[in-house]
């Protein structure tokens, strides 16, 4: 059973305790000490009343009933804003889920790449070829994404797309997202291959994560730019740094294609960067859209290859 001795409440002078009027009864004592120390802050004379069910009774002068009153729904309305507002705000990782999803669909295609009775013909048709792509096969800019030359690059490639993508797409949305990853990597290829022009091919996913650090770092420089362009362009040099730390090295990495895809991305961050500030295309709608046109961009690209 509960005492009086355990809620301690603001006291008031023996002689005024005829002049207390109840205002709230059957609290808990929870309540009780919160309604007690709302009271105490305000100055307001009042005495809390343990009952033998152990409920609470709390009671306040009757020249001040009103403002007891006042200042306990003032709480109630302040705090209920608050939850609202925390409630209503956006998860942080709001689009971390459709940004898995997508990637495990794109590592199942990938993965039957590898499959023996259409690798070679995969190989020949999809590979990001240098002098087939300037005569017209544009189509290998994107087929080539899919291809990787064993499963340790499949799998670094996958790794390093579940981090850098998922970062982009909770900037602009999954479907933009993809969209502008896309972009930024059929044109990096296609800058590889008129630095090349000749014999030389190019495979795997790399050129699309490095298209997706620069566009969220050129997102970054524009947003940050807005409050002063020292932010950016600290943005825009760490984006190279990371592009120094992760896109340079010996064997069969192309350098090349990682800098082109960074820089495709870097312009293609920018220009999106800008006109989202005046059009909407941060929007669901907008979003779903752009993503549609991305799937449409890879089943057509690999039908051109295919047949």
């Amino acid at each position: 059973m509960h005492d009086s001795r355990q809620i301690r409440p603001h006291r008031t002078d023996k002689r005024k305790d005829q002049r207390l009027v109840d205002i709230f009864d059957h609290l808990d004592e929870e309540k009780a000490r919160l309604y007690s120390l709302i009271l105490t802050a305000r100055n307001i004379p009042h005495s809390l009343e343990v009952s033998s069910s152990g409920t609470v009774r709390l009671k306040v002068e009757k020249d001040y009933v009103q403002d007891a009153l006042e200042e306990i729904h003032l709480y109630h309305e302040e705090n209920r804003d608050f939850f609202e507002k925390v409630n209503n705000s956006p998860s942080k990782f709001h689009n971390l889920k459709g940004s898995l999803i997508t990637i495990l669909i794109m590592a199942c295609v990938m993965s039957l790449t590898f499959r023996y009775e259409v690798r070679e013909f995969l190989m020949e048709r999809w590979a990001a070829d240098s002098s087939k792509i300037l005569e017209g096969e544009t189509y290998r800019v994107i087929t080539s994404l899919f291809l990787h030359a064993d499963p340790a690059h499949f799998f670094i490639n996958i790794f390093m797309a579940a981090l850098f993508f998922t970062i982009l797409f909770e900037e602009t949305g999954v479907g933009t997202g993809w969209f502008l990853v896309l972009i930024g990597a059929g044109a990096g290829n296609y800058l590889n291959a008129m630095t090349y022009k000749y014999d030389h091919i190019s495979i795997g996913l790399s050129t699309a994560i490095f298209s997706s650090i620069g566009t969220y770092t050129a997102l970054r420089a524009v947003a940050n730019g807005a409050r002063g362009a020292k932010d950016g362009f600290k943005v825009i040099l760490s984006g190279l740094a990371l592009l120094g730390f992760l896109g340079a090295g010996e064997g069969r990495i192309d350098v090349s294609a990682h800098f082109y895809g960074f820089v495709s991305g870097l312009i293609i961050g920018v220009v999106f960067g800008l006109f989202s500030m005046v059009l909407p295309l941060k929007t669901r709608s907008a979003d779903l859209v752009l993503g549609a046109v991305s799937v449409a961009i890879i089943i057509l690209s690999m039908i051109n290859a295919s047949f």
